[in-house]
């Protein structure tokens, strides 16, 4: 009875172990199987700016469409995490929340809501919504949804264009 329950033992931490290994595998070649993506950025205002916003963007995508990077602004060098996704040529992506002012009026705790088209040079184009902490925490709705009238200041285009330069060391975990 002791021989056969320390054999039941055995069996199910060598199952175990088997199952642990398969998964570990599954998501080593999963992080494998994604395609890295670098981007030199620019955010500008809808009618035009002289200035615009300069980045750069380093993203993942996984073959099920799944998106993961990060995105630093030219003047401030923190990474800022950034999900979404692809489906063909339409892409999405959430840029933040951030520790730091994204230069659109998404201020700490605030991020940049992005939606966009990629092209056949792998370049892609979109609006940006900023979305400021206010509204992510629900002020909105405290102020009985008092919004101000869009102007031709609210609205954002975000344009990436491939690039081959290294990326910069990405943030270690």
């Amino acid at each position: 009875m002791v021989r056969s329950l320390g054999r039941l033992v055995k069996c199910v931490a060598l199952v175990g172990a088997t199952l642990l290994g398969v998964q570990s595998a599954a998501s080593a070649q999963a992080t494998a199987s994604a395609t890295q993506l670098h981007y030199t950025t620019a955010i500008k205002q809808f009618y035009g700016s002289q200035y615009p916003i300069t980045g750069r963007l380093d993203l993942q995508v996984f073959p099920a469409g799944n998106i993961r990077g990060y995105y630093h602004t030219s003047f401030n060098k923190l990474y800022i995490p950034v999900v979404g996704g692809r489906d063909g040529s339409y892409m999405w992506l959430d840029i933040g929340p951030s520790s730091i002012d994204l230069g659109l009026g998404a201020g700490p705790e605030g991020k940049l809501h992005l939606v966009g088209m990629v092209n056949s040079d792998d370049s892609f184009s979109g609006q940006v919504y900023p979305e400021t902490a206010a509204v992510l925490s629900g002020m909105a709705m405290q102020n009985q949804f008092a919004n101000p009238q869009p102007t031709s200041n609210d609205q954002y285009i975000f344009t990436a264009t491939p690039t081959t330069e290294p990326a910069p060391t990405p943030p270690t975990p």
